[in-house]
């Protein structure tokens, strides 16, 4: 009879044992996975170029006309909390605009622009790694006239300029950049041959560029 006790009692520790064994164990939920946020706070340096769309002018007559603008740039941002990002950035680059016209006296003049620069504040907002932004400031660059067999004179101007952009982080150092700015060097008097006449110029400049951030 003992033995018989001792074996169903056996029997049933063991039984208890394999069916907790059984029984579904509670499972630790698995951390969320966050992907990483980009910062756009940092110095940064890079390439563009496109074209400058002008609006010159030669006295009375207009000297409109397109040409290739390429060149450099360089800045830093800083980004604060929210996704407002703020910076300041200055840039240099070369200009094929030439225009000539005729008037109605039959004098021909040219019209150039050789260079062009600009030292500008930016804000955007932040959405993770695209940035879209405003940004203006100061405008510089070259403005040379020439009159057919009377002369010509060059002189380097100061403007304003200001635009809008969007910028796409690629990684956390390559960027990519789409912009489109107006630039005004303004509209002044020259004094060629002894001859003084108002030369303008003015442009809308479209670039895309590509920038490394440090």
């Amino acid at each position: 009879m003992k033995m018989r006790l001792a074996l169903a009692a056996l029997l049933l520790t063991s039984t208890s044992a394999f069916a907790a064994d059984l029984a579904p164990q509670a499972v630790e939920p698995a951390a969320p996975v966050v992907a990483p946020v980009y910062n756009w706070t940092g110095f940064y340096a890079g390439v563009h170029a496109g074209a400058t769309i002008a609006q010159g002018k030669i006295g009375s007559v207009k000297a409109d006309g397109a040409g290739f603008l390429g060149g450099a740039h360089a800045g830093y941002n800083a980004q604060f909390d929210g996704g407002f990002v703020v910076g300041l950035e200055t840039d240099i680059d070369y200009s094929s605009f030439k225009k000539s016209k005729t008037d109605a006296a039959g004098l021909r003049g040219t019209l150039k622009n050789e260079w062009q620069g600009s030292t500008r504040a930016r804000f955007g907002y932040a959405f993770d790694n695209i940035l879209p932004y405003v940004t203006g400031g100061v405008a510089y660059g070259n403005v040379k006239t020439s009159i057919a067999g009377i002369g010509s004179k060059t002189d380097t101007r100061v403007g304003w300029t200001a635009g809008a952009g969007v910028e796409y982080a690629i990684d956390q150092n390559w960027i990519v950049r789409g912009e489109a700015r107006y630039v005004d060097l303004g509209d002044k008097s020259v004094t060629i041959a002894g001859n003084r006449t108002k030369v303008k110029f003015d442009a809308v400049n479209l670039n895309l560029g590509v920038s490394y951030k440090f």
